[in-house]
Formats: C-alpha cells, sequence, structure tokens
C-alpha cells in the first residue's frame, strides 16, 4: 500500500509538472518529497530550483526548509537568508508561517556554533531566532551568554535584565544572572538577584500545576535556587542563613547529590560536624566515587573526634584517588590521635612527596 502510495504522489507531480510548466517543476517536486521525508531528494530538487530561478526567493526558502527537515540547521540558516535578502518583506510572512518552527532552526543552529565554542557566529542565529520568537527565554538567555564569552559584559546583563522583564517567572535567568554577577565580583547584586528567585519559587501557586512534567521541572528548579542561594550565603560567611536555605533543597531533593554535599557543607562551616556526616554520607551512597563526598566525610569525622571512620572515609577516598594529597594528611593526623605513630609518620611522608608532585606538574 505503502509503495502504491508514493506511486500516485509520483504521478500527482508529473501531472502537475505538466500544467504548472518547468519554472515551478523543481519545486513542485522538492515539496513532494518532503510529504514523502525524502529530504535528500528534495534538497536535490530545491538546488536545481535555485540554479533555474537564483533571483527567486521561494527558492531558497523551501532548500532552507528542506535542509532543516534534514537537521542541516546551518546550512537550513544560510538559504533562507539568502531568501530574506532577495525579499525582506518576506521575514513578516515567515514569522506569520505556523506550519513550519523557524525559531527552532535558527536557535538550533547557534546551539550548534556554542558547542563548537563559535560565538559570533552563534550570536548570529541567536539573534535571528528572536526575530520569530521575541520573549524565547532560551534564546535571551544564551544570547547573554554569547555576549559574556564575546567579552561584551554590558550587553550581557543588559540582555539578562531584558529577559527578566520579559519573562518574569524564567528561574534559569536569574540564576544565569547571579553567575554573571559571581563572575564580576559583584557580592550585593548576586545575592539579590537569587533572593528575588527565591521570591519566585515560594510564591504558593508556583507548585500548584496539574501537568507532572512541569511540576517535576518547577520543583527541581526550585532546588536550584535554593542550593545557589545557599551557596552564595556560604561564600559570602552567612553559613547559618545558607543552612536554612539548603535545607529546604534537601526536603525537595533528598536525593540529589548536590544538594546534599552543599548543604553538607553549610553543616561544616557552622562547626555541626556530626550533623555534616549524614548527607556527605547520602553523597558517596548515591556516588560511590565522588571524591569531593569522601573527602568532606572523613574530615568532618576528624573534627568530630570520630578518628576510626576518618580513617576509613579517607582509605576509601585513597583507593580511588592515590594522588589525593589531603586525603595522607587527615589520615595522618587520624592515626597520630589513635597512637598508631608509625602509621601516621607513613601517611605524613606519602602526603608531602604527593604535593611535591603535584606543585612540580
Amino acid at each position: 500500500m505503502k509503495h502504491f502510495n508514493n506511486f500516485l504522489l509520483v504521478l500527482l507531480s508529473f501531472i502537475l509538472l505538466f500544467f504548472l510548466g518547468c519554472q515551478s517543476q523543481y519545486i513542485t517536486a522538492g515539496k513532494i518529497y518532503i510529504d514523502q521525508e525524502n529530504y535528500d531528494a528534495a534538497i536535490e530538487q530545491f538546488k536545481k530550483a535555485v540554479e533555474a530561478e537564483p533571483q527567486n526567493h521561494e527558492t531558497y526558502i523551501w532548500l532552507g526548509k528542506a535542509y532543516a527537515y534534514r537537521k542541516l540547521y546551518e546550512e537550513a540558516c544560510k538559504q533562507t537568508e539568502k531568501g530574506i535578502s532577495l525579499d525582506p518583506k518576506k521575514l513578516d510572512a515567515l514569522k506569520k508561517d505556523i506550519s513550519f518552527n523557524y525559531w527552532a532552526v535558527f536557535f538550533n543552529a547557534g546551539m550548534k556554533h556554542v558547542d563548537n565554542k563559535e560565538f559570533d557566529l552563534a550570536l548570529k542565529r541567536i539573534e535571528r531566532s528572536l526575530d520569530f520568537e521575541p520573549k524565547s527565554a532560551q534564546s535571551l538567555n544564551y544570547l547573554a551568554y554569547c555576549f559574556i564569552k564575546l567579552k561584551r559584559d554590558d550587553d550581557a546583563e543588559k540582555t539578562y535584565k531584558k529577559t527578566i522583564e520579559l519573562v518574569p517567572d524564567n528561574v534559569d535567568t536569574y540564576v544565569n544572572l547571579a553567575s554573571f554577577y559571581r563572575i564580576s565580583e559583584k557580592k550585593e547584586e548576586e545575592e539579590a538577584i537569587l533572593k528575588k528567585a527565591r521570591k519566585i519559587v515560594e510564591n504558593p501557586d508556583w507548585l500548584k500545576v496539574e501537568n507532572e512534567d512541569i511540576l517535576k521541572q518547577r520543583k527541581k528548579e526550585t532546588s536550584m535556587v535554593y542550593i545557589e542561594l545557599g551557596n552564595v550565603l556560604l561564600r559570602h560567611e552567612k553559613p547559618e542563613e545558607a543552612e536554612k536555605v539548603l535545607i529546604k533543597a534537601i526536603e525537595l531533593s533528598p536525593e540529589d547529590k548536590d544538594v546534599n554535599f552543599n548543604y553538607g557543607i553549610a553543616l561544616y562551616e557552622l562547626n555541626k560536624y556530626m550533623d555534616a556526616v549524614t548527607p556527605f554520607k547520602k553523597v558517596v551512597l548515591l556516588d560511590s566515587l565522588d571524591k569531593e563526598g569522601y573527602y568532606y566525610l572523613g574530615a568532618a569525622y576528624l573534627k568530630a573526634e570520630k578518628y576510626n571512620d576518618a580513617i576509613e572515609a579517607c582509605t576509601k577516598l585513597l583507593e580511588i584517588d592515590p594522588e589525593y594529597c589531603e586525603a595522607y594528611i587527615n589520615r595522618a593526623y587520624a592515626q597520630r590521635e589513635l597512637g598508631n605513630t608509625d602509621a601516621a609518620y607513613e601517611d605524613a611522608e606519602i602526603g608531602i612527596e604527593c604535593q611535591k608532585r603535584r606543585e612540580n606538574k
């Protein structure tokens, strides 16, 4: 049946060609191949259309579509831009074309350039994507990211602020702007913008959504805000506030490794060493190869004077990474406190040699 349908489509194409004439035959054939999902054949037909009618903007637009269906987004953008350059008024028509997602074509092309660290080209494609969806938080956030990479910090900050105006409940923007402020060493602005994000996620209506996927995403975003704010408060030497924020993240994401790790750090900074043990144990339970988790678990036990437990955590860490120098030093301290002088001396020597190797590298 499928072969019969394909035969009918091809037959129909010849009938159309007969009535429409040679000028549009390649475009017609290309459209039929698109309907058949034979995108390579469609591309060849539209290329012939371009050769036959190099001043016809429609030939480039259709060639761009064929490339897009083939997921060759950069080529799709190039051909679409050629069509627009031949007839600038065509852009308005494309914006109204609900049958084809031009935003996705330009955005995906931009993302490929971002991956390749071609930020000038990425900027160009992302800016065009905003012609089709001016309030796309994704496009705006990546636009700001490209500005940062191109050392256009003023433009980046303006773009983040514009995004917040256009899409005030997009949590990613607040987190990204906070990161920008951290790099710029604007401590007060960093903390302030994350506290604004906190107000959004603590709005009673934030998690009152029926769609399970949206609810899951919003919980993840809420946890992210608490983690980022908690980390900021830790860096700003406000561990008490950090603890209160991070415990909220734990309540939302008890199985999240990063949340547990950051909560453990907050407790550690507050000198609540045995309390810190619990989240650090959770970290290594979730990821048995997490070196930082084992390091801080050992350090927390050491501070709490649980020396045998500290030695066990350090030993497991060194099994994962024999070049983790600090673990030798911590284990040496624990061995000394237990009266194991020889073992302490041996670990201390290995630790010092390890640090020398690191410095030489």
